[in-house]
């Protein structure tokens, strides 16, 4: 350890035995943070490829299954209209290719965040068409934002092969 870092931990020692957090407000702290997302309505995932093949494969499943294309779809309510963002993710070498569609169509700005951290920004166009290269690992959410409204999507779990 660093001397900083040696004395950062000698500190917190200090003001957890002197001055130690209410836990009533840390737990009001967690409570807070959950709703740094409030303003964007949540659509929900709706279909899963992956899910339709694993119950297929399931009662017909000779062992020579690849994985190909995963589609998703995810649906909400917004201002009383229904929306829904459609992508289908297809694994690469390395890379795999997120390729989505928002409907109804619309120009909004897409944003791929993974569970990293990572955020890939890019624009819908005029259809709603969108494209991520490369997908990052693991797993991942969509948070479209069109205008004063923004929908975000529920994490998924992504695999790469």
């Amino acid at each position: 350890m660093s001397d900083d870092e040696d004395l950062l931990d000698e500190l917190r020692g200090l003001f957890d035995q002197v001055d130690p957090v209410d836990p009533r407000l840390l737990e009001q702290a967690a409570l807070a943070y959950t709703w740094r997302s409030v303003d964007a309505e949540l659509a929900e995932l709706s279909f899963d490829s992956l899910l339709d093949r694993e119950m297929v494969a399931g009662v017909r499943d000779d062992g020579t299954a690849t994985l190909g294309p995963r589609m998703l779809g995810f649906g909400a309510v917004v201002d009383g209209e229904d929306v829904a963002i459609e992508v289908e993710i297809t694994p690469g070498r390395g890379r795999s290719l997120l390729v989505g569609q928002l409907l109804p169509p619309r120009p909004a700005t897409v944003q791929l965040q993974a569970s990293s951290g990572e955020v890939i920004a890019v624009e819908a166009d005029e259809l709603g068409r969108f494209q991520v290269e490369p997908v990052p690992h693991g797993p991942l959410r969509l948070r479209v934002s069109q205008g004063g409204s923004v929908v975000q999507t529920t994490w998924v779990s992504h695999v790469r092969r």
